[in-house]
């Protein structure tokens, strides 16, 4: 077991959210642009973990008529869950810094010896602009058409970059699915700007893409004290909702497509995470095809992500 425990039913309705995805995505690219010569899809996971997730549930209790009890199990983490996909992904790239979960994660090209598995261990956003200044996508725009991705940015923190966001983008053949951290962000916007220090700025900038967020953000109120000296006070003027809506903008002005979010809540019916699918197709068609994905998906689980947990 790889000992590796986080999150909690948000968890499960995230990836099963995007695990319909993937199998939708494989489905609909297996016969594009020809039967003949499909697509070569990719898979990349940008904060992979290792591949799987400790978690404890309840057993026993008043119902069952046995003592209470938690018992540890072992759930597939995204990694795996793309790894289980039908029809396949032809190709897996996972990255992870931490040492231990990376050696977990590499097991995996073991234990699926038939499949294209590249494991890399670094920042994420460094090993992304790595990837996509190599073949087949020769300076951020795909060289010779041939090949499609699905990135998942589930990161730890805030620990995307705008400039990853924007390289994606500028590929217009990768479809991400970008787990906004809105709790965190929202911590880091303290009630009055003073108070937010220089490091978590320059943070809110990399996050949001601009620096203008201090100005759309905060309202600045001039008054004067006793001694008639005037004071300014820059004040917070929105609500964690307003915040959400204010990502979605910014990311829509380089991605054509952004979806509504998928709120994932946690136990004490707090959302944590916006889910978010990002695209920049090169044709209606495909855009098409992308919102018919995510629609579908989201009837499927926008209910049960609004859901309290009960575990």
């Amino acid at each position: 077991m790889s000992g590796h425990k986080f999150g909690g039913a948000w968890t499960e309705v995230k990836l099963d959210a995007i695990s319909a995805y993937f199998e939708y995505y494989n489905n609909v690219l297996r016969t594009q642009p020809r039967l003949d010569r499909p697509f070569r899809r990719w898979y990349i996971d940008a904060f992979a973990g290792s591949g799987s997730r400790t978690a404890e549930i309840a057993r026993g209790g008043l119902l069952e008529g046995q003592p209470l009890s938690l018992e540890q199990i072992e759930l597939d983490g995204s990694a795996r869950k793309a790894l289980l996909v039908d029809p396949p992904f032809d190709r897996l790239l996972f990255i992870e810094p931490h040492r231990g979960r990376f050696k977990d994660l590499a097991a995996l090209r073991e234990d699926y010896p038939g499949r294209v598995i590249d494991c890399r261990r670094g920042d994420a956003n460094q090993e992304i602009a790595a990837i996509f200044s190599a073949g087949p996508w020769h300076g951020g725009r795909i060289a010779n058409w041939t090949d499609r991705a699905v990135v998942f940015l589930d990161p730890y923190g805030m620990a995307v970059d705008w400039s990853t966001l924007q390289l994606l983008a500028n590929t217009r053949a990768v479809d991400v699915w970008y787990l906004f951290p809105l709790e965190a962000v929202n911590r880091q916007l303290a009630h009055d700007l003073d108070r937010v220090d220089a490091n978590k700025q320059v943070r809110l900038d990399q996050i949001f893409g601009t620096s203008a967020w201090r100005e759309e953000l905060y309202h600045t109120q001039v008054s004067r004290d006793l001694f008639d000296v005037l004071t300014e006070r820059s004040g917070r003027q929105v609500n964690k909702r307003q915040i959400e809506q204010y990502a979605i903008s910014r990311l829509r002005t380089i991605f054509k497509y952004v979806s509504d979010p998928l709120p994932l809540i946690n136990e004490a019916d707090r959302q944590l995470f916006s889910l978010l699918c990002l695209a920049n197709p090169a044709t209606d068609a495909a855009e098409k095809l992308i919102k018919r994905g995510v629609n579908w998906v989201f009837k499927q689980y926008g209910p049960a992500s609004r859901r309290k947990s009960s575990h």
